[in-house]
């Protein structure tokens, strides 16, 4: 989508929720730990939210603010049993690294997985920005 924008001056927005979707659904389902003890995999995402590439003054931003979900299945390989559980991101957003990741429904295997799978996630989630203006960059300038 090229714009008639003279000297990239004025605000062009490109919404990119559904590329965010498809963005999570690609790269974190079906993410894996498998290790000595368990086997954790992210099963399905659930993305709702803002998420927009921006140009104004011949810059190109992101602006993003995004609930994310996912559903997690797990194997505790010493007990033989299985757990599933879900983590939810309640405020992705642009200006943040730090997330909230909240834990629900793992039970006795809730610190493992915060401890081991969460950060495999924090690793994809810090890529997302600059994936995401690399992609759409070129939809907001002239």
């Amino acid at each position: 989508m090229v714009v008639n924008n003279p000297n990239n001056w004025h605000w062009v927005n490109k919404n990119c929720l559904p590329w965010s979707k498809d963005y999570f659904e690609e790269n974190l389902q079906d993410l894996e730990l498998d290790n000595e003890e368990y086997l954790i995999t992210i099963t399905s995402t659930a993305v709702s939210g803002d998420c927009d590439v921006t140009q104004r003054k011949g810059k190109v931003l992101c602006i993003y603010d995004m609930v994310l979900t996912f559903d997690i299945e797990g194997k505790d390989k010493a007990k033989e049993s299985e757990f599933k559980g879900t983590i939810k991101i309640p405020e992705f957003i642009h200006d943040e690294t730090d997330y909230d990741y909240q834990l629900s429904n793992f039970g006795d295997h809730k610190a493992h997985v915060r401890k081991t799978f969460v950060p495999l996630i924090h690793a994809k989630l810090l890529k997302f920005q600059s994936d995401l203006i690399d992609s759409h960059s070129k939809d907001v300038q002239e």
